[in-house]
């Protein structure tokens, strides 16, 4: 059965033929863009779906097909062509997790009003279905440390150390009374230097802060050009009122009937727009442009820690550098008087002086503080519906 709106395709045709032109209404994809190349996630169990946008129409609802690699067609929503610039949502009965990779078509075919021209745009797209894929990203804190190098110098020192010697010479003198000089061991005392020696020591203070911030829309650009007239005919008898309009544009436009050869003209248009690139790049580019994200990034709950060291300037610290000078000193001759009583007398204690170095050590501590955000990204079910109808995403979904 044909739609109400059909019955006026056979004048829309007859008027083009006529004329020689289509009518100024014209169609522009949002989500889904002529000639672009777009990844499905095959987990989705949602119905694949297109937003579009009119201009310059009268009238009216536009039929929307979708056909697959294949040449299966799918019927969807129709949606209304007026008024312009308004973003028109339609539904197509094919789950997402149904889909193949490959080339699709997205027709537009309508009546624009009982008095004007109808319309047949297409849609050609690349889409490849598969797998989302989730990516965890570890977050990194770095830690930056100051050392300072001692460089030691040594200042020369000297330690005199004094000794006495015995003298066994005797001297006899014509005296009554006999003296002997007794000497008693040296005394050696110790002369102790301390120095202190300054370590850093570092320690690591981090506080976790987590935020929760709400996802955006990201609704593609308009494009600058609208779709392009439609070669494809379709089978359903539903549009077969449009065959001869369809037929009419082939022959007007310079794409060649020839499906290899349509593919090849899709495949150079794309390259001189910048929109096909090399198979290494392609999920790359369907990740990009994508309606369906083909990659879920998400923050490890751990974050990784690296130290930088930095060298501040040398400091300077002086030690003693010990050199032992010995003096020694050879006491006087003995004094015997003969045969008479002998007299000890006791010399001074000799002294030595030994000199010490003992260090201490002293650590000084510095704390490192730092924080870090983590941000977890919500998604309200209401925007995600909102957002889909004016032909975005949020990233994820």
């Amino acid at each position: 059965m044909f739609s109400p709106r059909s019955t006026f395709v056979a004048a829309g045709v007859l008027l083009l033929s006529a004329g020689g032109a289509l009518a100024d209404c014209v169609s522009y994809g949002i989500d889904f863009q002529n000639g672009g190349q777009y990844f499905i996630n095959k987990a989705l169990t949602q119905n694949f779906s297109s937003v579009s946008q009119f201009e310059g129409c009268s009238a009216g609802y536009s039929d929307v097909l979708l056909v697959d690699p294949k040449g299966d067609e799918y019927v969807c929503t129709d949606i209304p062509v007026t008024p312009d610039d308004v973003s028109q949502l339609s539904t197509c009965p094919i789950l997402k997790s149904q889909m193949f990779s490959g080339e699709w078509k997205l027709l537009l075919l309508g009546n624009n009003g009982p008095m004007n021209a109808s319309f047949a745009y297409e849609r050609d797209l690349y889409l490849t279905v598969g797998e989302q894929v989730t990516s965890t990203i570890t977050s990194t804190i770095t830690w930056n440390y100051t050392t300072t190098p001692i460089i030691t110098t040594t200042v020369p020192s000297t330690i005199l150390v004094t000794s006495t010697a015995q003298n066994n010479q005797t001297i006899t003198l014509p005296s009554a009374t006999a003296r002997k000089t007794i000497t008693p061991p040296a005394v050696t005392s110790t002369l102790t230097k301390f120095f202190t020696r300054t370590r850093q020591s570092f320690t690591k203070s981090l506080t976790i802060v987590t935020e929760t911030k709400t996802a955006s829309c990201t609704v593609p650009p308009k494009p600058n050009q609208p779709d392009p007239k439609a070669t494809f005919v379709p089978t359903k008898p539903k549009f077969a009122a449009f065959a001869s309009l369809i037929a009419v544009q082939a022959q007007s436009s310079d794409t060649p009937a020839d499906p290899v050869e349509v593919r090849r003209r899709m495949r150079e248009a794309r390259l001189r727009r910048g929109m096909e690139v090399p198979d290494r790049l392609q999920e790359h580019r369907a990740r990009k442009r994508s309606p369906d994200s083909s990659t879920v990034f998400v923050n490890a709950d751990t974050v990784a820690n690296t130290t930088i060291t930095f060298t501040a300037p040398a400091t300077t610290t002086t030690e003693y550098e010990l050199t032992t000078l010995t003096s020694t000193t050879t006491l006087p001759p003995k004094t015997v008087l003969s045969g008479k009583e002998t007299i000890f007398i006791t010399a001074p204690t000799p002294t030595k002086t030994r000199t010490r170095l003992a260090y201490t050590t002293v650590t000084k501590i510095t704390t490192l503080y730092k924080t870090f955000t983590f941000t977890t990204t919500v998604t309200p079910t209401a925007s995600v519906s909102a957002c889909k109808h004016r032909g975005g995403h949020f990233p994820g979904h």
